[in-house]
């Protein structure tokens, strides 16, 4: 409801008026017409909207350093904007429409809600000025989060998501005998796979789990569907929830969490302990690798167990894509007009060397600095830990689904979505009839 109120709201339309009137960008003309950075030439603030608790922000100072060397006229003022998704684009837009708007955009997933409305300023004319590379991130990342009607907005700059890689208890495979997964995304285990070592994995007293062979997997709306390649919606526009995908990667998780019952979710397991703390204390032997929680893997006074990485496991069915994990990465992008130069070298700067991934403890979006910043943060990691498996997923990334991006899918979470999943966990319907429901219902509200 956010999203959609934010289109329609007179903010949105004052915003954009008054991006529009004050034009782009602040560099000259050279004599062969082209436009040439005069960044550093005047005495310029941006702000940088970023999300940042006192820990980050205490290291700003230190983060800037070379920027001030080289950039003394242009300082950088670093506000942190709390909430979520729309919450930050809400505050940003009547910040535009005041007249005041933020120079840096420091911390969103999806730009395409600031995009629509006039919030940000293109950046392909920059790419193309600098010859800046984009070959080496992945390319379904810039078209999902960074991209808005064949204009190019923003970078990535560092992971998020809620699935990104599996993780396993080697040493409760050992015990019952498993052989560990591949580690190779091209050759990854299957569905089936990963069903036969959780049922094999899970311990019981009577009815009661006392330890699970599986976690919850990530999102149940987003990180489900994406091992069978199923979208709840297709090219923004056309509901495709009661897929063939979908209706069959429902029906497999619902048999793995009521049938099998070796899930942290399934009868019997509620006295396993809080989410993440059930992998560290060895009361469920596989699990996932959320994009927030990736530092504390690197830190082994919490992670105590013998754990490694492997790919999210394929789909069963003929049609079934490569494995990818499910996620997520957060942008770099500029909106106000009147700094686009100064912005942008801004971004660059926070791009080379990875130094904002660094200072927000994300991994980088791209294969040679992730390779950098996994090397030195898991190093206290389990000897055969197998890290080269979140690093390599960066490749292999398929494009999410397009509804987390679609306007209306505020709504969509609210009026589909958690009913379907309330209902899923209670088994008040089947995955066939749900999910037929919650197609009628998603295309009465994108026709709206």
């Amino acid at each position: 409801m956010l999203r959609r109120r934010l289109i329609q709201s007179s903010s949105v339309s004052a915003a954009a008026a008054t991006m529009a009137a004050c034009g782009i960008g602040t560099g000259g003309t050279s004599s062969g017409g082209q436009t040439v950075s005069t960044v550093g030439q005047r005495d310029v603030t941006l702000v940088w909207e970023v999300e940042m608790q006192p820990p980050e922000l205490e290291k700003v100072p230190s983060f800037l350093t070379e920027w001030n060397q080289k950039y003394p006229k242009v300082k950088v003022d670093a506000q942190h904007f709390g909430g979520g998704d729309g919450d930050k684009i809400e505050k940003m837009l009547t910040m535009a429409a005041g007249g005041t708007p933020v120079d840096v955009v420091g911390k969103l997933t999806f730009l395409q809600p600031l995009a629509s409305p006039g919030g940000l300023q293109p950046i392909d004319a920059l790419v193309k000025r600098d010859k800046f590379d984009l070959a080496k991130y992945n390319k379904n990342w810039l078209n999902d989060f960074d991209s808005y009607n064949g204009k190019l907005y923003g970078i990535p700059y560092g992971m998020g998501g809620s699935a990104m890689v599996f993780v396993y208890n080697r040493d409760h495979f050992q015990e019952v005998g498993l052989k560990e997964p591949s580690a190779d995304w091209k050759n990854a285990w299957t569905w089936e796979d990963y069903r036969q070592a959780a049922i094999k994995l899970t311990k019981r007293q009577g009815d009661t789990i006392t330890r699970a062979g599986a976690e919850q997997i990530g999102n149940f709306a987003n990180s489900v569907p994406i091992i069978w390649g199923g979208v709840w919606l297709k090219d923004h526009k056309t509901p495709a929830c009661d897929s063939p995908e979908m209706i069959e990667c429902y029906t497999r998780y619902s048999d793995l969490i009521f049938k099998d019952r070796v899930t942290t979710f399934s009868p019997g397991s509620e006295n396993l302990g809080p989410q993440h703390d059930r992998f560290y204390n060895g009361n469920v032997s596989m699990h996932w690798i959320l994009g927030s929680r990736l530092p504390a893997f690197t830190d082994p006074s919490i992670y105590k167990v013998n754990w490694a990485m492997v790919p999210l496991p394929k789909g069963t069915l003929p049609n079934s894509p490569a494995p990818s994990g499910d996620v997520d990465t957060i942008q770099l992008a500029l909106a106000n007009p009147k700094t686009v130069d100064e912005s942008w070298a801004f971004m660059r700067y926070c791009l080379e060397k990875a130094r904002y991934a660094w200072l927000m403890s994300r991994l980088p979006t791209t294969t040679e600095d992730a390779n950098a910043w996994a090397k030195e943060n898991f190093k206290r990691a389990p000897a055969n830990a197998r890290v080269e498996v979140i690093v390599n997923g960066i490749a292999v990334a398929r494009p999410q689904d397009p509804i987390r991006s679609h306007p209306k899918v505020n709504d969509i979470e609210r009026e589909v979505r958690t009913p379907f999943q309330n209902d899923f966990r209670a088994q008040k319907i089947s995955v066939r009839d749900g999910l037929q429901e919650a197609r009628r219902k998603i295309a009465g509200i994108i026709s709206t």
